[in-house]
């Protein structure tokens, strides 16, 4: 069995049939956060919608990235000894339900929930002709249609990936200066621990290995800690928050993802927010995640290329990855950054700021590309990695479809 996972901007033989389908999902949609990274690599609660589907499903599952150089087509030929092919939309969070209904498609069926495609079980000798039968999928499924997406899945998402990877598995223990209300924590290993009160009565809270949680630290679940990342003494964290590996995190914090090698080291508030891969917050930093007259938030959407209205009373900021921030910067209620930004304000940013945008002084100019990728070899090497090519060579292709 083989799955891939897939969208519009999957390039494949197969993709002539699925145009005339239905509506297949559009990963512009999910910008700034799938400028350098497959919708499938996108971190829901504690796992990628692609982890996810490794887990859940006995199957072979591809996905189309810039820093693979076969194509889909390619890595399904290197498997075509299997018997079945299956095609997903990439933003879908697989569960029991929907699997189920995967596995029931014949050859040559589609599952659509109403005008969207959803999957395909195509013919591994692939021909373009003859109709493929449409069959409703009218169970419960989860989807990251937009950026809000993101933060909003965090708490189910952290809930059921805690009980895939605790199944028959047994925590690390834990010191006993720490305090711990309800039985949902998994501690894996060498994590250090002092000091720090623990709540999983409100949802489980699962710390991976190498991370640090210093002293004071008080903490709420559903709450998700990546590998290497560190708490820093009194941060405060409430329900529904997925820190990526390797992020650096203080102050105040909720119902928030932080990409990997991420920073928001101090104080300052940030709620119902995304932040991307290899950004920094800088000291201060705080954003507004409710309007003063309760009103719906209206976000930037890359997509349609102008404000969508949420119909969401509470959204945060939304940052793309590799954008950084001075100390004492303010964002405004549902404020959208591109990747590649470097911002120097103190007055509140304005709700949209491009790719590739420098930011000081009451200024808005363009980050020299070169001087950019020099900057970030300087932040890789901090982190002990190395800056590759490919994703050299991607966010140039990216820099030179902004201007």
């Amino acid at each position: 069995m083989i799955v891939v996972l897939f969208d519009q901007s999957t390039e494949s033989s197969y993709s002539p049939c699925f145009n005339r389908l239905g509506n297949l999902f559009n990963s512009d949609s999910l910008w700034p956060f799938t400028c350098v990274k497959s919708t499938a690599l996108l971190r829901v609660g504690i796992l990628s919608i692609f982890e996810k589907w490794k887990l859940l499903v006995d199957a072979i599952i591809l996905y189309d990235s810039y820093d693979n150089p076969l194509t889909i087509d390619d890595q399904i030929a290197l498997f075509s000894n299997n018997d079945s092919l299956y095609f997903v939309s990439s933003n879908i969070i697989p569960n029991a339900t929907f699997i189920e209904a995967l596995k029931s498609l014949s050859e040559g069926q589609c599952l659509q929930s109403g005008d969207d495609l959803l999957a395909v079980r195509a013919e591994l000798n692939f021909s373009t002709e003859g109709e493929q039968v449409r069959v409703p999928f009218e169970g419960k499924i989860s989807r990251i249609q937009f950026i809000e997406d993101l933060y909003l899945n965090i708490g189910n998402e952290i809930i059921e990936d805690f009980a895939t990877l605790t199944k028959e598995r047994h925590s690390a223990s834990y010191s006993t200066t720490n305090t711990i209300l309800g039985d949902q924590l998994f501690i894996c290993d060498a994590v250090e621990m002092e000091c720090a009160t623990l709540n999983t009565l409100t949802g489980p809270i699962y710390i991976d290995e190498g991370a640090v949680v210093m002293e004071g630290a008080n903490l709420r679940g559903p709450l998700y800690i990546g590998k290497n990342a560190v708490v820093k003494m009194g941060t405060t964290i409430y329900s529904n928050v997925s820190l990526g590996e390797g992020t650096v995190v203080g102050g105040e914090i909720g119902n928030s993802s932080i990409g990997d090698f991420s920073a928001k080291g101090h104080y300052g508030y940030l709620g119902c927010s995304v932040i991307g891969d290899w950004c920094n917050l800088g000291a201060g930093t705080t954003n507004s995640n409710l309007k003063n007259n309760l009103s719906a938030v209206k976000l930037f959407d890359y997509k349609q290329y102008e404000l969508r209205d949420t119909g969401l009373m509470k959204c945060g900021l939304f940052m793309g990855d590799f954008s950084r921030s001075g100390i004492q910067s303010a964002f405004n209620t549902g404020t959208v950054i591109g990747m590649a930004c470097m911002l120097s304000e103190t007055e509140f940013y304005p709700k949209f700021v491009p790719s590739f945008s420098w930011l000081y002084g009451g200024k808005q100019e363009a980050y020299e590309l070169q001087k950019f990728v020099s900057d970030l070899e300087v932040v890789f090497l901090s982190k002990n990695k190395k800056l590759h090519q490919n994703l050299i060579q991607r966010i140039i292709e990216i820099n030179q479809s902004t201007f």
